[in-house]
């Protein structure tokens, strides 16, 4: 549609170029209904089309160039349309299983009376294992076209193309000719331009505010920060260029964390690390079929010159005793989960970790919809050719932004939003405002006019300007609680029960606006307890054992009087010398 009128045909390179697809057995010119199907213009991708029924038709994805599993990103046009005609799309062949699709996101449509990407109602949409097409998952959409005159065009996210960049960069650029350049620093193999962008100014100047108490690191304080922003290194996620160009619009308007950062820090711009890819249609690979987020430690200048010229550039930067580069931050876009999330590095110095943990810690402030539980620091050695593996210098942290490429939740048990375009904008404008408060924290950033001051009040202080209602509370915790006694049973009993009354109104019983009286304290602490005493009869104690015979003895003759036993004779003396038991029998030991 408008993105195929920059097309300089090489972007038909495998897609179907307006192409009939007719019923079997049809032959002649074809009929209103008889649905030409066309992906040969930018980022358009859709590599075969058949005829199933009347009413269904099986679609299929064209792969990235040498990658065949790279199968996600589709974008086509449908014309020839019949009014009220009702067809099913099946797209057949995705690279990946578990995607989005299995929860909520859709794809979009528009048609050229209708400009503006609408989502696919989720009725209409199914995510199925299909036994027709050897139990794979497909994706089944369900449309009705209103419209013969109309264009319609499927895919899955709103495409950006190399195109429209350059025509926004043309007008950005006018726009933000103060305080910002742009210049070429490499071209694609396709010789399309590689745009670095730098906003402030390189030069260092002495700053006007110091605190040497918010300065963490010594040795910084006569250096330019440097942070580097890369986006698009994968044709299939163009969110990466809305938040990229919401940073760029954030960056040179008048709002006040913008002009701080300006002011304080140089931050540069790549918004487009692989055009070959993103005009293509590609879902990850360049023209060459090479993965540019898994080729930075082995880049060449033949195969990679977008990745040797930002390269070459970070040396640069590294090499400058004024500058001092902190952040390179890659943007990029997920199919697999919801919301806004970072993948950090993982270091054996866990205070080298905690530092790299800092500015997710304000992007989590700052983003909406931050899913924590997805942020992953690792060091796998599978993802050693990642930006933010192989592109920071010692010192420097390296991250990969990514946002879901359907849409977010606001809380695990809220309605699921997808996303526009200018909710990625609002993430860049987010990226911004958490650099600003990062710097801010550091004291390399002023902070905002007016602001409160960090320096605590003394204790007499905050208690002198403490609000009444929090100083009238309950009893149970307030300083007179020390004063009462330490034993408290309970309040003395009344005499009759209290007649039932109706409640104060609430606000006669709101503790601000009527105190309530507090019950007088007696000095008795116990009860009074009023009535006759009971005398209890004393009990003594009986020793009835001479009373218990047993059942099977006879009764025995009485004495007239017991004779004592005779006395022991004296133990014969003992011939060792070895202590036994006995001898330890002493009246002690008996009680």
């Amino acid at each position: 549609m408008s993105d195929s009128e920059e097309s300089d045909g090489e972007g038909g390179l495998g897609n179907l170029n307006r192409l009939i697809v007719r019923p079997p057995g049809h032959s002649g010119k074809a009929k209103r209904g008889h649905l030409c199907f066309d992906a040969a213009f930018e980022c358009g991708n859709l590599g075969r089309a058949d005829h199933i029924t009347e009413l269904e038709y099986d679609l299929y994805i064209r792969p990235d160039t040498c990658r065949p599993r790279a199968r996600f990103w589709f974008n086509f046009t449908v014309e020839n349309v019949k009014q009220d005609q009702r067809v099913i799309f099946n797209i057949v062949n995705f690279g990946k299983e578990f995607t989005l699709y299995d929860k909520d996101m859709t794809p979009l449509v528009r048609s050229t009376s209708r400009q503006k990407w609408q989502r696919i109602p989720r009725r209409l949409i199914f995510y199925h294992k299909s036994l027709v097409h050897r139990g794979r998952k497909i994706l089944s959409l369900a449309f009705g076209f209103d419209r013969e005159e109309d264009v319609y065009q499927f895919a899955a996210a709103a495409p950006y193309s190399y195109s429209r960049l350059q025509k926004y960069l043309a007008t950005w650029q006018k726009r933000a000719e103060n305080f910002a350049t742009r210049e070429t620093i490499a071209q694609s193999t396709q010789k399309r331009q590689i745009d670095l962008i730098t906003i402030g100014d390189l030069n260092l100047k002495e700053p006007e505010y110091k605190d040497e108490n918010l300065t963490k690191i010594k040795g910084n304080e006569n250096k330019k920060r440097v942070v580097l922003v890369i986006a698009r290194a994968h044709g299939g996620e163009p969110p990466a260029s809305y938040i990229c160009q919401g940073l760029l619009d954030y960056l040179i308007s008048s709002a006040e964390n913008a002009s701080a950062l300006r002011d304080h820090i140089v931050i540069q711009v790549v918004p487009m690390l692989n055009p070959d890819g993103v005009f293509l249609g590609s879902q990850r690979a360049d023209l060459l079929g090479s993965d540019p987020n898994r080729s930075w430690h082995r880049a060449t200048t033949f195969a990679h010159p977008p990745l040797i010229a930002v390269k070459e550039h970070i040396k640069k930067i590294t090499s400058e005793k004024k500058l001092q580069l902190d952040f390179i931050i890659d943007i990029h876009s997920d199919i697999s989960h919801e919301g806004v999330f970072v993948r950090g590095n993982s270091y054996d110095d866990v205070y080298r970790f905690e530092r790299h943990a800092v500015l997710p810690k304000f992007l989590s402030l700052r983003l909406e919809a931050w899913r924590q539980e997805q942020c992953v620091y690792n060091a796998e050695p599978a993802l050693a050719g990642s930006a933010r593996r192989a592109l920071p210098p010692p010192g420097v942290d390296g991250y990969t932004l990514a946002a879901s490429l359907a849409g977010r939740r606001l809380s695990p048990t809220g309605p699921y939003i997808h996303y526009t375009e200018d909710a990625y904008a609002r993430i860049g404008r987010g990226v911004v405002k958490a650099l600003c408060d990062y710097y801010r924290h550091v004291g390399v950033v002023p902070p905002r006019v007016g602001a409160p001051s960090k320096r605590r009040e003394t204790r007499s202080r905050r208690k002198r300007r403490r609000a009444h209602y929090e100083r009238e509370r309950s009893i149970s915790w307030s300083p007179e609680r020390r004063g009462l006694a330490a034993r408290v049973l309970s309040p003395p009993l009344p005499q009759t029960s209290p007649a039932p009354r109706a409640l104060p109104p609430r606000t006669a019983r709101h503790s601000v606006l009527r105190s309530r009286p507090q019950r007088p304290l007696d000095d008795n602490v116990l009860p009074i307890i009023t009535g006759t005493a009971v005398r209890t009869p004393r009990l003594s104690v009986v020793d009835m054992c001479a009373n218990i015979r047993s059942a099977a003895s006879p009764p025995r003759p009485r004495r007239a009087a017991r004779a004592l036993p005779a006395r022991r004779a004296p133990r014969p003396a003992r011939t060792r010398h070895a202590h036994t038991s006995d001898e330890y029998d002493t009246h002690e030991s008996d009680s």
